[in-house]
């Protein structure tokens, strides 16, 4: 009985022994995001290669380190190591919920990383080579689309939402909210063939979605910056619609939103106010 005791003991003693290493690996990946949210990336990098490493670590919390390793580098812009460290991910960790999340998405980052950088060269003559060209060569290294007659706000608006529907919460979709609504209120061309966009080119249409984009901003955003010059770009398109009523609507609510605290919205919509039809 005491040798089975022993034994008994020594097991548990083991196990306590992998609970404690496991919660230190976590509290580990837990600082580092902290570090991360924080914008203190580099701090955040080393905790997240040392987790990676850790011969004792288990391969749910390598997996995310790898994740936020390639976030880092992407960030950083440095895409090739970025895509590397997802690339790794996926192949060793393909159950993990980030390999899985981040599979999907590969053949759309090759894409993205090949119109903002040049392939990563390991050999210092090969890149000499490239260089000696690119000195001789006028071609411009970038990939040209002709846009000419294709619905550009709807190919805007497809990635935006695509963002807003795969990344919700977050600054991302507060950024393709801001997008969204730059690309409703839209854009006029120069030239004698410049063509318009959005409400500029047709206000029944497009100003229906500008406000039901707007709310959804809103309440995804309450307290986000943007809003106040948003309320105000749509005051200002329903005035140049002569919509008086609609103009007065969105004007009374950017100094209702103001609290009674001046700003440049604000004041600016408090002179407007002052003069609206002519």
């Amino acid at each position: 009985m005491r040798v089975k005791g022993i034994i008994l003991f020594l097991l548990l003693m083991g196990f306590s022994q992998v609970l404690y290493i496991e919660n230190v690996e976590a509290e580990d990946i837990g600082l580092a995001k902290e570090f991360y949210s924080h914008n203190l990336k580099y701090r955040a990098l080393e905790m997240f290669i040392e987790v990676l490493n850790n011969p004792k670590g288990t391969s749910a919390n390598k997996a995310e380190a790898l994740y936020y390793m390639g976030q880092i580098s992407f960030d950083n812009g440095h895409y090739s190591i970025a895509l590397n460290d997802w690339q790794r991910l996926v192949k060793n960790y393909p159950s993990s919920p980030k390999a899985i999340e981040i599979k999907e998405r590969l053949s759309q980052l090759r894409e993205i990383f090949a119109k903002v950088t040049d392939a990563s060269l390991s050999s210092v003559i090969a890149q000499s080579y490239i260089r000696n060209g690119d000195f001789w060569s006028k071609a411009e290294a970038k990939f040209m689309i002709d846009s000419s007659w294709l619905p550009m706000v709807e190919l805007a608006i497809q990635w935006y939402d695509r963002t807003l529907a795969e990344f919700p919460g977050t600054d991302a979709a507060e950024m393709a909210f801001a997008r969204k609504m730059f690309v409703l209120l839209g854009w006029e061309e120069s030239g004698r063939y410049g063509s318009s966009y959005g409400i500029k080119n047709d206000f029944s249409k497009y100003m229906p979605q500008l406000l039901k984009t707007f709310d959804e901003f809103e309440a995804a955003f309450p307290s986000s910056s943007y809003l106040q010059g948003f309320r105000y770009q749509i005051a200002q398109a329903y005035w140049n619609h002569k919509d008086w009523d609609n103009t007065r609507n969105w004007l009374n609510k950017i100094v209702e939103k103001g609290q009674g605290h001046p700003s440049f919205y604000t004041e600016t919509a408090k002179a407007r106010l002052n003069k609206i039809e002519y």
